[in-house]
């Protein structure tokens, strides 16, 4: 992991919005509690992840398999970017 980073998670081989939430599961300390929705991150977002520092890679095979929800994610990320200190970067 890049130490600018607090997060680094990559995209690449991902299949399935299941595979897609195991990852953010496996990489992220989520609560116990989240729902593995978009709107569910969004909340852990704007709550406990206000400072966090995110890259995706990956994101070029993810958005091919993926499609409207990585758009979505991406989106989603956005808002959140704009509404906290957080920073989330999407890597080809």
């Amino acid at each position: 992991m890049n130490d600018e980073y607090d997060y680094e998670i990559d995209l690449g081989r991902i299949y399935s919005v299941d595979e897609f939430q195991d990852v953010l599961r496996e990489a992220l300390p989520l609560p116990e509690y989240y729902g593995g929705t978009l709107d569910a991150l969004y909340d852990v977002f704007t709550d406990q992840g206000r400072k966090w520092s995110i890259r995706f890679t990956g994101c070029v095979e993810a958005e091919a398999i993926l499609g409207k929800y990585m758009r979505n994610f991406k989106k989603m990320c956005q808002r959140a970017v704009g509404e906290t200190e957080m920073t989330v970067e999407f890597e080809d």
